[in-house]
C-alpha cells in the first residue's frame, strides 16, 4: 500500500485501474497501520482520505487521482460507507480492538495532541464491554491524563497503553490499577474497569 500511495492515499486498488482511487480503502489501511504500529502513515493516510471528501464532507466511491486524463467515476455518491469508515477510524485511533487485545491511544501523537484540547469517548461499544475515555491536557507544558471507565462485558487478554505519548512525554504514572512495562508498552491490569494514566514531558 505505500508503494502504491498517491494524494497519500493509497491508488488504483478499486475498480478505476488506472489514474484512481477508491477513496474509503484509505481508512481500510490506515486501520492496518494501526495495527501494525505505524501511527505517521496511518494519519498521513486518513488525511489523505480527509482531503479526498466533497465540499459537503461526504465521499465518492471511486474519482480519478488530480490531473488525471481519466474522466471516469465509480460507485455510489455519497458512498456511506465512506462516512461510516471516517468515524470507526476516529474511534479506533483511541480505542482499538486487535482481537484478545484492546490498544489505546494507537493512533494519538503531536500532531493531535498541540492544540491542547481533551479528547472524550463516551460509551462507546466494544466486545469487552462498553468503554469511556476522557483524554485531557493538565497545566500547558506539563503532560497529559487518560482517565478510563469500561462497563460490564468478556475481560481482554491484554490492555495497552503507549510508554510515550507523541514525542515528548513519557508515563509518569497509572493509578487505580496495576501496570508494568514492556518496551514501548504499558501494560494495565485488564481486570481493572476504572484507572487514570498520567504522561508528563
Amino acid at each position: 500500500m505505500q508503494a502504491c500511495t498517491q494524494e497519500d492515499v493509497p491508488a488504483e486498488t478499486g475498480w478505476l485501474a488506472h489514474e484512481g482511487v477508491w477513496g474509503y480503502n484509505a481508512p481500510f489501511i490506515s486501520q492496518v497501520y494501526l495495527w501494525a504500529g505505524l501511527a505517521d502513515w496511518a494519519r498521513q493516510t486518513f488525511v489523505g482520505f480527509l482531503n479526498h471528501a466533497s465540499p459537503l464532507y461526504c465521499w465518492r466511491e471511486e474519482q480519478p487521482t488530480r490531473g488525471s486524463l481519466n474522466s471516469d467515476y465509480n460507485g455510489d455518491m455519497p458512498h456511506n460507507w465512506a462516512s461510516a469508515m471516517c468515524i470507526i477510524y476516529l474511534r479506533d485511533m483511541f480505542v482499538f480492538e486487535d482481537g484478545p487485545v484492546l490498544s489505546l491511544l494507537a493512533g494519538v501523537g503531536d500532531y493531535e495532541l498541540k492544540a491542547e484540547e481533551p479528547f472524550q469517548i463516551g460509551q462507546t461499544p466494544t466486545r469487552f464491554g462498553r468503554i469511556s475515555l476522557n483524554l485531557e491536557p493538565l497545566n500547558p507544558q506539563v503532560g497529559w491524563r487518560l482517565k478510563f471507565e469500561c462497563g460490564a462485558g468478556p475481560q481482554p487478554a491484554r490492555v495497552e497503553l503507549p510508554a510515550t505519548l507523541g514525542s515528548r512525554l513519557t508515563s509518569s504514572s497509572v493509578t487505580g490499577a496495576k501496570s508494568s512495562r514492556e518496551g514501548n508498552v504499558i501494560l494495565v491490569d485488564p481486570a481493572a474497569k476504572m484507572w487514570e494514566a498520567v504522561w508528563k514531558a
